[in-house]
């Protein structure tokens, strides 16, 4: 009978020390799950920073656990975008096209993975990517179709990216939300032409233009703008003109080559590209009232954020008519961890390009994208949504955490000690921002368009600072341009 009260009293003892210790755990697992971003990084960096980027690709492979299941897109378009770079082109589209399918698997949403969002952090959702990157998927692909003299198939790319624009039109309206891309356009417009489809080639000339007015990447370049204008009006196309509401081109054109003249086109990939970061937000819950957060920025700034709780269900106001103890006014501290955009500093600033064979005159490149304001503008427009579904997911998450810490509450002060640091542990660490991206991007994309004859020709590209000096430098050699040809040249300086 002894042993009998002596197991009794054991037992919800033992519960909660059981419970505690998984809590614990919980804490560790979600903290080691919400860090892969971070050591993906940290595993390839250097390397992509060398230039290595076949290095890269085999640190990857060897650590596929970095991505995961959730993560399929990033490491379809992380190895993808490193055999871009490292020039081989048709590895680099077995991937892409990978990256692409996943995308297409994952559009209809898991609701298991929405519910285990709800109450862990996003980062358990798989990765669907942003839109422009999506975008810059189906781009890398058609830019290796043309590197490759296969304009036809670089099409097949721009058809695929023209639904995902057409269907983020018909749903976004009119929305400032991101729904095209003018460098998209812009490479579709040249791949239209070196298949010989000069009136798709227009069209598409007038949609990246129109990217360009609404879009993030501005102002748009004075020689993309001149181009347009220029090529637009001698494509009898006048009324496109007036919809974009742009000048005439001015006397000195810079991308002067007649539609369907041969051409050597450089897409020149300039400095380190941004990432994300979790930036950390506290404040003040008050239950059926509101929600108050406020976090310091790394410039010193206090920013400040204030949105509505969630209401109260029907029986607390039906207890607060009976004159009943109701949890409305309750104030709990509460702390989210929300993405952020870090760009950075890059010595690479722009490219020069001069022809050989006794020209000496360097083209100066042009700016077609920017990928600090594509990720701001992916970040902007997933903001509201971002911050209401972290909100949320920390609120039911602390009430559940203070009923939790109250159900398993006992007579010994040291385990209600340990019961509730280590749910307030599990709680606060489950809690991390979302900031996966694909960080191995540009800083900036540019291109360099030299009208050259039918022939064998050589190019000496250089690299500058933003001081306009040489800080890299490489010479094509043999570039053989057929007629109506559009040659196509990736170069990188990802410094």
């Amino acid at each position: 009978m002894e042993n009998k009260i002596v197991v009794t009293r054991t037992k919800p003892r033992l519960r909660r020390i059981v419970s505690s210790v998984s809590i614990f755990l919980l804490c560790i697992f979600f903290a080691s799950c919400a860090s892969k971003a971070v050591k993906r990084k940290e595993a390839i960096d250097k390397s992509v920073r060398d230039g290595d980027f076949l290095s890269a690709i085999n640190d990857i492979k060897k650590n596929t656990k970095l991505y995961g299941e959730t993560n399929a897109f990033l490491y379809n378009m992380d190895i993808g975008v490193l055999y871009h770079y490292a020039g081989m082109y048709d590895s680099s589209n077995i991937y892409l096209f990978r990256a692409a399918e996943i995308f297409d698997d994952l559009f209809t949403r898991s609701v298991t993975n929405e519910v285990a969002a709800i109450l862990t952090n996003d980062n358990v959702r798989p990765y669907r990517a942003k839109p422009f990157e999506l975008v810059l998927v189906h781009q890398f692909a058609a830019l290796n179709f043309m590197a490759t003299g296969r304009p036809n198939e670089a099409l097949v790319e721009v058809r695929k990216a023209q639904i995902h624009f057409n269907e983020w039109e018909r749903t976004r309206g009119k929305s400032d939300k991101y729904q095209t891309d003018g460098m998209f356009h812009l490479i579709a417009s040249l791949a239209y032409e070196a298949a010989g489809e000069d009136d798709n080639s227009l069209i598409s000339l007038y949609h990246a233009m129109r990217a360009y007015n609404i879009g993030p990447v501005r102002p748009v370049a004075p020689e993309i703008r001149d181009f347009a204008a220029h090529r637009l009006a001698a494509g009898d196309r006048g009324d496109d003109l007036k919809r974009l509401s742009i000048p005439e081109a001015s006397a000195n054109l810079k991308w002067s080559a007649k539609q369907g003249a041969s051409e050597i086109v450089i897409i020149g990939y300039a400095g380190k590209g941004p990432n994300l970061r979790e930036n950390n937000w506290s404040g003040h819950y008050i239950k059926d009232g509101l929600l108050t957060i406020q976090s310091t920025g790394r410039d010193g700034k206090t920013n400040v954020i204030q949105i509505a709780a969630p209401m109260l269900p029907s029986s607390e106001y039906n207890k607060a008519s009976r004159g009943e103890k109701t949890r409305s006014g309750t104030t709990w501290y509460i702390k989210l961890s929300l993405p952020e955009v870090q760009t950075f500093n890059s010595q690479t600033s722009h490219f020069t390009a001069r022809l050989g064979g006794g020209a000496s005159e360097n083209i100066r490149s042009v700016v077609v994208n920017d990928i600090d304001q594509q990720l701001q503008k992916a970040h902007d427009d997933a903001w509201t949504e971002t911050l209401t579904r972290t909100a949320i997911r920390v609120v039911l998450r602390t009430i559940a955490a203070q009923k939790a810490k109250g159900a398993m509450q006992s007579s010994n002060p040291w385990l209600n000690l340990l019961t509730n640091l280590t749910t307030d542990a599990a709680s606060s660490q489950m809690e991390k921002a979302d900031v996966r991206v694909c960080f191995l991007l540009p800083k900036t994309m540019h291109m360099v368009r030299i009208p050259v004859e039918p022939g064998t020709h050589s190019v000496t590209l250089n690299v500058h600072d933003a001081s306009g000096r040489v800080i890299g430098k490489k010479d094509y050699d043999n570039i053989v341009v057929k007629r109506g040809e559009k040659r196509v040249i990736i170069h990188h300086s990802l410094r």
